[in-house]
């Protein structure tokens, strides 16, 4: 077992050895410097009429798909709000639409107390000075 290992090693670097060889053999190695490419003059090239008609198209279909989506969002806004309040029970809207009625007039008097207090303060404290 062990010479059938040694054999099939020996084989492996005896088939492997003139490759290596042969890849670094011009110096154009893996680590070697590149070679260096003459220069060539290009010419810049011109987009064909038929370019510029399609940048054209792309920008107005573009705009077209933008004002389709925002049409769209105004439409579903619209119909999301109109459901909303035919499905609102009719005890539950206010025919007046004021809110200063019902259960913000307590806080509202609240508020009121508050502030006449601290102007209160603030004359108490004008005339200590």
């Amino acid at each position: 077992m062990r010479r059938l290992a040694l054999i099939l090693t020996v084989l492996g670097l005896a088939l492997a050895a003139p490759v290596a060889s042969a890849q670094q053999g011009d110096g154009g190695g893996a680590f070697g410097p590149l070679p260096q490419a003459a220069p060539e003059a290009t010419a810049t090239p011109t987009p064909p009429p038929s370019v510029e008609a399609q940048q054209q198209t792309d920008r107005t279909l573009l705009y077209a798909i933008g004002g389709a989506l925002v049409i769209l969002f105004v439409v579903i806004g619209f119909v999301i709000t109109r459901d909303a309040r035919q499905s609102l029970p009719e005890d539950a809207r206010s025919e007046s639409g004021q809110r200063d009625a019902g259960p913000h007039k307590h806080a509202r008097q609240a508020k009121a107390k508050a502030r006449a207090k601290t102007k209160a303060q603030r004359r108490a404290r004008r005339q200590n000075r």
